[in-house]
């Protein structure tokens, strides 16, 4: 194919961060992933160059995947977003504005590129070493005899979501919702494979009406010809994968040699009548199918008092076959083993909106539930799905490391007050090891903790100021007067902290204060459960991830882009 113009010489950008206008561009994401942290959040409205629907959101997730990057750089950084939170579901605004923040504050000290990577690394581990260790004033434990840390982890990433839409009571009830839903998936002690969560959304109905049921929620038609009041479980269930709407399906693309007289779908039909006698002689009660089954086929399985189920989805179909134990059939051309066959303990029908589903009870110890999301309408509903599978991802993580960090910003302070106390005492052999000057050394340092106060300030929207205790090292949020000391706080933001008369703090966002006094933040002895918890092993990847990324970015020294060939239809949209 003769090409419709000519092939454009790839672009070689030399130093990236020493141009403004990609420099601009990564402040601009600074900016947008900055503005969306925290539960004060701002919304951001998605809408490309070409059409398609709006977004309403603030998940990074959501955000990532709906914008086009077309910067190098801000495709490395967006992709390491998108991995992380693939993986762990939660901190990815963490990640890009920490990341972030590490570049922009390398780049206004004036610190070499190299000597800023090699800090970065040292410090890196250091945070490592601390947020590992037994007596990490950051993290508690989580206590599993009691469902109160569960509920405030899955809490604070509901309430950090303000695209969710949820009053106090609303965002309660999810997360309790969330909770029961993750312990219900928790196998017990004689199986060794975790059980599943399926949402279903119901837009139009309040949040209150969100519920978790045992089991599986099928959406059905009105079964009026069924009798669900019939004898105790369990019943026996057979489950397709192939289409039994008599098209031949299988066949696929081969030809067929059809003799005179013959009607292939009458043969068809005929064999899928064979299979429907099969299974009623063997004493099934519930015929569920992928995709279509056959009306006739319907109407004789009916007529036997079967629960007949179609166009059950790709999705439900490794659910059902877990939860009931059958072995899914892929064909209709050889009969059914007997050890194809599931169990169900009961049906139950609900009526869920303007919906029938219809509730497959599970047998035995399968460890299968359905979450039903209500909310008023699709945007607020489909924020709150990716929600709440988000959180009870992060409940799941507690199974592998049992643990927690103090939220509200509280882990950013600590953590870079231990960093800055601990590597001061160390200068001269420390920067003789990474083979820099004491003062690289020491500004790369407030580099990385200014970055990591400023995930803390990102919480920070109108009207609030964050002040730092000078004992532990907490954060304090006020929404008065920032220049009254007078202000009245009781707890700190992650709750920890009492309020009591000899415990001075200084303000660290306004710019007429902002000497960072070194000090060892002390231990504390907690006597009540913090308010606001995020997870420990999402954070702590968080934190590893976006470090070594902004070490990618600032040693990057040449970019080779390939112009878009036009035959190819190659499009740039703007970041």
């Amino acid at each position: 194919m003769s090409r419709v113009c000519n092939k454009k010489p790839s672009v070689c950008t030399d130093e990236p961060l020493s141009n403004d206008e990609i420099c601009h561009r990564l402040a601009v994401m600074l900016h947008v992933l900055s503005s969306c942290y925290g539960p004060r959040g701002r919304l951001k409205q998605i809408h490309n160059n070409v059409g398609g629907n709006f977004h309403s959101t603030s998940t990074s997730s959501v955000l990532i995947r709906a914008v086009t990057f077309s910067d190098p750089l801000l495709k490395l950084i967006a992709a390491a977003i998108s991995d992380h939170t693939a993986r762990f579901s939660d901190c990815g605004l963490f990640t890009g504005v920490f990341c972030l923040g590490l570049i922009e504050n390398a780049r206004r000290l004036g610190l070499r590129s190299a000597v800023a990577t090699r800090v970065y690394k040292y410090l890196l581990n250091e945070c490592n070493r601390y947020l590992s260790a037994d007596d990490c004033g950051c993290k508690v434990q989580v206590d599993f005899s009691s469902v109160r840390s569960l509920v405030t982890l899955a809490h604070t990433v509901v309430t950090s979501k303000p695209a969710c839409m949820l009053d106090s009571d609303e965002s309660q009830h999810i997360a309790s919702l969330t909770v029961q839903a993750f312990l219900q998936s928790v196998p017990s002690a004689s199986s060794n494979v975790f059980g599943k969560t399926l949402v279903v959304a119901v837009e139009g109905q309040p949040v209150r009406d969100s519920a978790v049921f045992p089991g599986l929620l099928v959406e059905v038609p009105i079964l009026q010809s069924v009798d669900l009041n019939r004898s105790p479980g369990p019943y026996k269930i057979v489950l397709f994968s192939t289409s039994l709407s008599g098209d031949c399906s299988e066949i696929g693309e081969a030809a067929l040699e059809i003799q005179v007289g013959i009607n292939p779908e009458m043969v068809v039909l005929e064999q899928l009548l064979k299979l429907g006698e099969r299974v009623v002689h063997d004493g099934v009660e519930v015929f569920a199918c992928q995709k279509v089954i056959h009306p006739v086929l319907q109407q004789y399985l009916k007529e036997r008092g079967l629960v007949v189920i179609e166009r059950l989805g790709l999705a439900l179909m490794e659910p059902i076959a877990q939860m009931t134990g059958a072995l899914i059939m892929a064909s209709i051309c050889s009969p059914v083993p007997a050890k194809a066959y599931g169990q169900i303990r009961g049906l139950h029908l609900h009526r869920i909106g303007s919906k029938e589903h219809l509730q497959l009870l599970p047998f035995g110890e399968a460890a299968v539930n359905t979450m039903v999301l209500c909310h008023r309408n699709e945007t607020m509903l489909e924020e709150l799905k990716v929600t709440c599978q988000r959180a009870e991802h992060v409940l799941r993580l507690t199974l592998k490391e049992p643990y927690a960090l103090i939220g509200g910003g509280c882990t950013e302070t600590v953590l870079s007050g231990y960093i800055k106390y601990t590597v001061e005492n160390k200068v001269s052999e420390a920067a003789s090891a990474l083979k820099c000057s004491h003062t690289e050394f020491l500004l790369a340092t407030e580099a990385f903790c200014c970055s990591l106060q400023s995930v803390a300030l990102s919480l920070a929207h109108k009207d609030q100021h964050f002040l730092k205790d000078l004992t532990h090292a907490h954060c304090w949020v006020t929404e008065k007067d920032a220049h009254s000391q007078t202000t009245a706080m009781h707890l700190c933001s992650c709750g920890l902290v009492k309020e009591r008369a000899d415990l001075e703090k200084i303000f660290f966002n306004i710019p007429l204060n902002t000497a960072h006094l070194s000090f060892l933040p002390a231990p504390i002895k907690p006597d009540v459960q913090p308010r606001l918890l995020d997870s420990f092993t999402a954070k702590l990847n968080a934190l590893n991830v976006a470090a070594e990324t902004a070490n990618l970015v600032l040693d990057a020294r040449i970019f080779l882009l390939g112009a878009p060939d036009c035959t190819t239809g190659g499009l740039k949209t703007g970041d």
